[in-house]
């Protein structure tokens, strides 16, 4: 999808995604098939459950256009080592789709959520996979998800270059940092103050103001604070923050901001959208209980 800088890229449909999993049923096939297309190592998808996944991780990828005409070129070169393959065969050949004239347009009101989801080794799983689904579920055509699955620090530049309305981090904290990938899935841990510059200079540089960070770790409150300038609304959890909890939450706050989108969305708005989000996860899971009680929700500071 378009976010007005750069052009659509398009993704792979649902049977070109069956097709490479049964046919690439590997991870180390598939890496073989995208490096030999042009794919960045540093995109490659990280620890998925299911070739499915790893797949479709490839497939939003490309559509945040991690490469140019990813598409076509990883189609092509499947076609080249299995010709007759009836997907294959007649995908290559079909033109990269393009948004209708005026889709840019149109999209260009729509909030953008950038979703910066990291899951290091050995350091728990925070589903951020699970997150990052349940919000391009839940945003259906109202909202514009960009996905950073594995994020490095090297995808933070990608904040400026996109300019989302909404920054949502689904990674682990620990001692006044978020814990990010390294190249080879390792932890990076990346000092708040740091990504708190980096906002700050996009800001400054770009003229670009976040309406909202979601902070989805645990011990939200140790950092949370520091977010509060450079942002309209900081969204945090105190304490220890479920994984299934927070996907929830996640899901019912992205649904409920997506069927408001013909009223102007504003700070108040947006703390609302988290109440609410909050409770209804509350009363469908008793078990999440502390999402409502360990909520925080900063206004701006100057």
């Amino acid at each position: 999808m378009s976010t007005g800088e750069e052009a659509a890229e398009a993704p792979l449909l649902p049977e070109e995604i069956r097709a490479l999993a049964t046919v690439y049923n590997t991870p180390s096939r598939a890496e073989v098939l995208l490096r030999s297309a042009g794919y960045p190592a540093d995109a490659l998808p990280y620890a998925p459950s299911t070739l499915w996944e790893y797949w479709e991780q490839v497939s939003l990828s490309l559509a945040t256009g991690v490469m140019a005409d990813g598409r076509r070129s990883i189609l092509t070169r499947a076609r080249e080592r299995y010709p007759h393959h009836p997907v294959f065969r007649g995908a290559a050949s079909v033109p990269e789709p393009r948004p209708p004239s005026g889709a840019s347009e149109a999209g260009a009101g729509r909030l953008k959520v950038m979703v910066l989801g990291a899951e290091p080794a050995r350091r728990g799983a925070v589903r951020a996979a699970a997150e990052l689904r349940e919000i391009q579920s839940a945003a259906a055509d109202r909202l514009d998800v960009i996905p950073c699955p594995a994020a490095t620090p090297g995808d933070l530049e990608r904040i400026r270059r996109q300019r989302p309305d909404i920054l949502h981090l689904a990674c682990h904290g620990s001692h006044g940092a978020l814990l990010l990938e390294d190249h080879e899935g390792e932890p990076h841990p990346l000092p708040a103050a740091d990504l708190v510059e980096t906002l700050r200079l996009a800001a400054e540089h770009y003229r670009h103001r976040l309406r909202a960070l979601l902070l989805r770790s645990c011990d939200g409150e140790e950092i949370a604070r520091l977010f509060t300038g450079v942002a309209d609304v900081v969204i945090a959890h105190r304490g220890a923050l479920d994984a299934d909890c927070s996907t929830l939450f996640a899901s019912a706050f992205y649904r409920e901001l997506a069927s408001r989108t013909d009223s102007p969305v504003t700070s108040e708005h947006l703390s609302a959208t988290a109440h609410i989000a909050a409770q209804d996860v509350v009363n469908r899971a008793e078990f999440c209980r502390s999402l409502r009680t360990d909520l925080m929700v900063l206004p701006r500071t100057a």
